[in-house]
């Protein structure tokens, strides 16, 4: 679908001749793009963009054009689903292209009437690229709320669940640390404008863009290193209880081995032991292993161990 940017996104049909001034933009499928591809600069640029598989953001800055691709990160499934997008633009021509399955999603960003007080295609531009940001102070605040309760909650939270709610969270927010360094080379290769194909003043409006990734990098890297200490301190609290298991097992083992060398030595029933014949021996072998328990048990509580 085509619409003019100068005049509040007016939809236009493919047939309709525009004037020269007007500014263009097209929102696209795959097929699409390479039906309408052949009246472009860079078409073969274009074409080839379009076979490769996206796997990361990218942007290369033609003498007359740019192009990219964009791959983020699905903010309701991040680790599961993304969106990927492609743009190409020349002056006054700016193509969007979309899988199927998300281009309603991105017609209604581009659409929106944030969008449609723009009549100018380079700020145009600049609005879609802000876009891909905005929410994510609030988004990544969100991240730290929750690893926030998981410390208040660890005792709780089963270690197992604790654990398996860090570890998604760190996957999720380490997405997001290669999303965001993607983003910013991207915009310092924007801010460069090396082949001048937008006015000077955007290059410290993509300079101040890179900030804000900037800040969002080094967000999105202290709440993974929070959750890493979070996933410490549970394995801490699992080491601990573990080693108290072990001495109260330590602890009454020592407890009852004099008494099992006790019954193993009087277990041999030799003929020439007289205890055994005594009429009291039972009675004072009884004697004997309560005195040793309770000494044992005192020394232990002296010690602290008890």
């Amino acid at each position: 679908m085509r619409y003019i940017i100068n005049k509040e996104l007016q939809a236009v049909s493919d047939d309709t001749i525009t004037d020269p001034q007007d500014e263009i933009l097209e929102i696209l499928d795959e097929n699409q793009a390479r039906i309408n591809s052949k009246n472009l600069c860079y078409q073969r640029e274009l074409l080839r963009t379009l076979d490769e598989t996206i796997s990361y953001c990218k942007i290369e800055m033609l003498p007359k054009a740019v192009i990219g691709t964009l791959l983020i990160p699905d903010k309701q499934t991040p680790h599961t689903s993304t969106i990927s997008v492609q743009f190409y633009y020349e002056q006054k021509h700016l193509i969007i292209i979309d899988d199927a399955k998300h281009l309603s999603d991105t017609k209604a960003l581009l659409l929106d009437k944030s969008f449609a007080s723009i009549d100018d295609s380079y700020r145009f531009f600049f609005e879609f690229l802000e876009s891909l940001i905005d929410g994510d102070t609030v988004f990544l605040q969100n991240y730290e709320r929750r690893l926030a309760t998981m410390e208040e909650s660890m005792s709780d939270i089963l270690p197992k669940e604790l654990s398996m709610d860090v570890t998604k969270d760190r996957r999720e927010l380490l997405l997001y640390h290669s999303y965001y360094q993607q983003l910013m080379d991207m915009f310092e290769i924007l801010s460069e404008n090396i082949t001048h194909f937008f006015p000077d003043e955007y290059s410290s409006q993509f300079q101040r863009l890179l900030g804000r990734v900037d800040r969002l990098y080094d967000n999105t890297q202290m709440l993974r290193e929070y959750a890493h200490q979070i996933r410490e301190m549970q394995q801490s609290r699992i080491d601990l209880h573990q080693n108290d298991t072990m001495r109260i097992l330590t602890v009454v083992t020592t407890i009852f081995f004099p008494l099992s060398l006790i019954t193993g030595w009087y277990g041999m029933n030799f003929n020439n032991m007289p205890e055994l014949s005594h009429p009291f021996g039972y009675f004072i072998l009884i004697i004997i292993c309560a005195v040793i328990v309770i000494g044992e048990i005192i020394y232990f509580k002296k010690k602290g161990w008890l």
